[in-house]
C-alpha cells in the first residue's frame, strides 16, 4: 500500500532508559521493568506520523472488520464528544476513536464556551442579548469564514447549546468580571471575552458579556470536558483510547466505509507506557511551552512507542465517520509550508494537533480552507493597567487600541508594524500593574506572565527620549506619540483608536518603561490553527474541490473550516467545537440521507 507520510518536526533525540523514573504497575520488580524497558527502546523506531492514502475495495462487505458500527468519530476532544452524544441520540452505534487518553485541545483548555443571544447564565446575571445583537458583533469577527445564513443559525441555536451543555453535566455560573481580563479569576465566570465593548464593534452590536467559563477552580477545560465524556460513555458510545488512526477505506462508489486503525495489545506494558507519558507531557504543559524539548523529547518517545508495539485494527462505519482530530500548530512541516510567518509562536493544544486528521481527509479527496489562517494571541492584561499605556511600533506610532482582544492585538502587531511592538508605562502605571496581579484579579498563570512582562522582558530608563535610544526608535516621535496621548486622555476625548476614556491614563513621571510585545520577543505567543477541510455548511459533509460531498465523510472542529476560521475570540473555538461537532453527528447518524455525494435536501 502506497503512504503518505505527514512529517511532524524531524527533531531527532537520543533517550537514556537510565533517565527515566518509573514505578512498578502491575510488573514484578523494578529489575525486570529496567530489562522490559531497555529491550522496548532497542526496538523503537523513528516514529513520524503516516497517513495511508484511502484502501480502496469494492464493498465493504468484502474485509473482515474488527469493529462494525454506525458512526465512526475520530478525533474525542470537544467537537469529537459533541458529535457522538448527538449521533448516539439519533440511533446510531458509535465507535469515538483517540489516539491518546482523550480530551484533546478541549480538556487542558480554558473552558470558555462563548454563548449569546440571552442564555439562562447571561439573563441570572442580567445581561441583555439578543441571537440578533449577538451576530452583529459576530459578522465583524468571522467576517465571510462561513455564510451569513450559517453564522445566524450559530446564534440562534447559542442559548439552546448552552442548555445542552448544561444537561450534559457542564456546569456554568452567572458570577460577571467586572473588569477587563483574558481570563477571569476563580470568583468570576461570565466575561466580556472578545471585543465586545468598544468601538468599531459597539456601532453595530451593544456590548454583552458572552465569555460562559466552565465552573469550576483553575483553569477550567477539564471541568468542561469530562462531563462530556461522561454523558458519551452512559450512552453507549464505544471509547478506543490509544488508537491512532492511519488511514480510511473507501469502496468503488468514493463513499468512506472504515478506518484503518493502530492500537496496543490490551494490557501491554507499551500500551501502559504510552498512556503514563502522555499524561506526564499533559502535566508539564506550562513549562514545555517555554521549554519545547520537553515537547520533543515526550513526543518522540511516544511516537517510537506507536512505530513499535501496536498493531492493526479495523473499524466499519456504516453510516458515516466524522473527523474531530484538531487542527495543525504542532505540525511544524505544515506551518512552514502555509504559515511560515507564525512558526515563532508557541503550539496551544496537544501534540495530537498535528493535521493528520486534514490530511486524512485530503486523501479521501477532501478540499481544504483557510490554512494560512493562524491567531496568535497577545495578551497584556491583566494586569488592567497594561491596557492604560501606549503600544506602539519602531517607528515610535502607536499601533491599535490597547485593548484589543489578544489575537486581535496580534494581528495589528503583525500587521501594521512589521512584528515590532513595545508597550509604553510610566512610573505610575508600572506600580498599578504591580499591585493588581494578585489572586483576586489574575489567575497564576497570568501572574506569570506579568512578571515576566515588568522584570524581564522589558527595557527601564529615566527619560522617555533615553527609552526611545535604548529601543532604537525615534526619540522625537516617540515624545510626540505619548504627548498626544495624554492630550487625549486629560481631555476625555475621544480616541481616533477606539479606546474608551475610563481605560486611558496620563503618562507623566518616569522611569520609564517598554514591555516587549513583539511578535519574536521573549514572551512567546500562544497559536492554534484556524483552517481545515471544506465541509458542507448545513450538514459538515467534507467537501471536495468541486464542491460536492464526500459520502460517509464529515468533519468538525479545528480540522475543519468554520464559524472560527477568520479570527478568534476566547470560548469561539470551543462554541464552534460544540455547533459542528452536534451538526456532523445528527447528519452521519443519517448516513443514508446521502446519495452520489449530495444531500437530498439541497436545492
Amino acid at each position: 500500500m502506497t503512504k503518505q507520510r505527514a512529517v511532524i518536526d524531524l527533531e531527532q533525540s537520543l533517550y537514556s532508559p537510565a533517565s527515566i523514573a518509573l514505578k512498578t504497575h502491575g510488573i514484578a520488580g523494578d529489575q525486570n521493568m529496567l530489562t522490559t524497558v531497555k529491550s522496548m527502546w532497542r526496538k523503537l523506531g523513528t516514529g513520524a506520523v503516516v497517513v495511508n492514502t484511502p484502501e480502496t475495495v469494492a464493498t465493504a462487505k468484502e474485509l473482515r472488520w474488527d469493529m462494525i458500527v454506525d458512526v465512526a468519530v475520530i478525533g474525542f476532544g470537544g467537537a469529537g464528544a459533541a458529535a457522538a452524544i448527538e449521533a448516539r441520540d439519533h440511533g446510531a452505534e458509535v465507535a469515538v476513536i483517540d489516539r491518546f487518553n482523550g480530551g484533546g485541545s478541549t480538556r487542558i483548555s480554558g473552558g470558555i464556551y462563548y454563548a449569546g443571544g440571552g442564555t439562562r447564565i447571561q439573563q441570572q446575571a442580567g445581561v441583555e442579548d439578543t441571537p440578533e445583537n449577538m451576530f452583529h458583533y459576530l459578522r465583524h469577527e468571522t467576517a465571510d469564514a462561513v455564510s451569513e445564513e450559517t453564522l445566524r443559525k450559530f446564534c440562534d441555536d447559542s442559548p439552546g447549546n448552552l442548555y445542552w451543555l448544561m444537561q450534559q453535566g457542564v456546569p456554568f455560573n452567572a458570577s460577571q468580571c467586572p473588569f477587563k481580563t483574558s481570563y477571569p479569576s476563580n470568583r468570576y465566570y461570565l466575561y466580556y471575552s472578545g471585543n465586545e465593548s468598544f468601538t468599531p464593534y459597539t456601532n453595530d452590536a451593544s456590548p454583552a458579556a458572552r465569555g460562559h467559563r466552565a465552573h469550576g477552580p483553575g483553569v477550567s477545560g477539564a471541568t468542561f470536558f469530562n462531563p462530556l465524556e461522561n454523558a458519551a460513555r452512559t450512552r453507549g458510545a464505544k471509547i478506543l483510547t490509544q488508537h491512532k488512526a492511519v488511514g480510511l477505506v473507501t469502496d468503488q462508489a468514493g463513499r468512506t466505509v472504515g478506518v484503518r486503525l493502530r492500537r496496543f495489545a490490551s494490557g501491554s506494558f507499551a500500551g501502559w507506557l504510552h498512556r503514563q507519558l502522555y499524561s506526564v507531557l499533559i502535566f508539564s504543559r506550562y513549562g514545555a511551552m517555554y521549554l519545547p524539548a520537553i515537547t520533543w523529547l515526550l513526543r518522540g518517545a511516544l511516537e517510537k512507542l506507536e512505530a513499535a508495539y501496536t498493531q492493526g485494527f479495523s473499524v466499519r462505519a456504516k453510516r458515516g465517520i466524522v473527523i474531530s482530530t484538531g487542527g495543525f500548530f504542532y505540525n511544524r512541516d505544515m506551518v512552514t509550508r502555509f504559515a511560515p510567518e507564525h512558526l515563532p509562536g508557541m503550539p496551544l493544544g496537544t501534540i495530537g494537533d498535528d493535521g493528520s486528521g486534514i490530511l486524512m481527509g485530503e486523501s479521501a479527496g477532501g478540499a481544504t480552507a483557510r490554512m494560512d489562517n493562524v491567531s496568535q494571541w497577545r495578551f497584556i492584561n491583566p494586569p488592567e493597567s497594561f491596557v492604560r499605556g501606549v503600544l506602539v511600533g519602531r517607528d515610535g506610532q502607536r499601533i491599535c487600541n490597547e485593548m484589543y482582544y489578544g489575537a486581535q492585538l496580534n494581528e495589528q502587531i503583525m500587521t501594521r508594524a512589521g512584528g515590532e511592538a513595545w508597550l509604553i508605562l510610566d512610573k505610575s502605571l508600572f506600580g498599578q500593574a504591580l499591585r493588581e496581579i494578585g489572586p483576586r484579579r489574575a489567575m497564576w498563570f497570568q501572574t506569570a506572565s506579568a512578571l515576566v512582562y515588568l522584570f524581564v522582558a522589558r527595557e527601564k530608563a529615566g527619560s522617555l527620549a533615553a527609552l526611545a535610544n535604548k529601543l532604537g526608535i525615534p526619540a522625537d516621535t516617540l515624545g510626540q506619540t505619548v504627548s498626544d496621548y495624554n492630550r487625549l486622555s486629560a481631555e476625555g476625548a475621544e480616541d481616533p483608536l477606539g479606546k474608551p476614556a475610563d481605560h486611558r491614563a496620563v503618562l507623566a513621571k518616569g522611569p520609564w518603561y517598554a514591555l516587549d510585545c513583539r511578535v519574536a520577543g521573549a514572551v512567546r505567543n500562544p497559536s492554534i490553527t484556524l483552517g481545515g477541510l471544506c465541509v458542507n455548511e448545513r450538514t459538515g459533509a467534507v467537501l471536495d474541490k468541486n464542491g460536492n460531498a464526500i459520502a460517509g465523510l464529515y468533519a468538525a472542529g479545528r480540522a475543519a473550516e468554520g464559524v472560527a476560521s477568520h479570527s478568534y475570540v476566547s470560548g469561539l473555538s470551543i462554541a464552534d467545537c460544540i455547533f459542528a461537532g452536534r451538526r456532523a453527528g445528527r447528519h452521519a447518524a443519517g448516513g443514508d440521507q446521502f446519495q452520489g455525494g449530495r444531500h437530498r435536501d439541497e436545492k
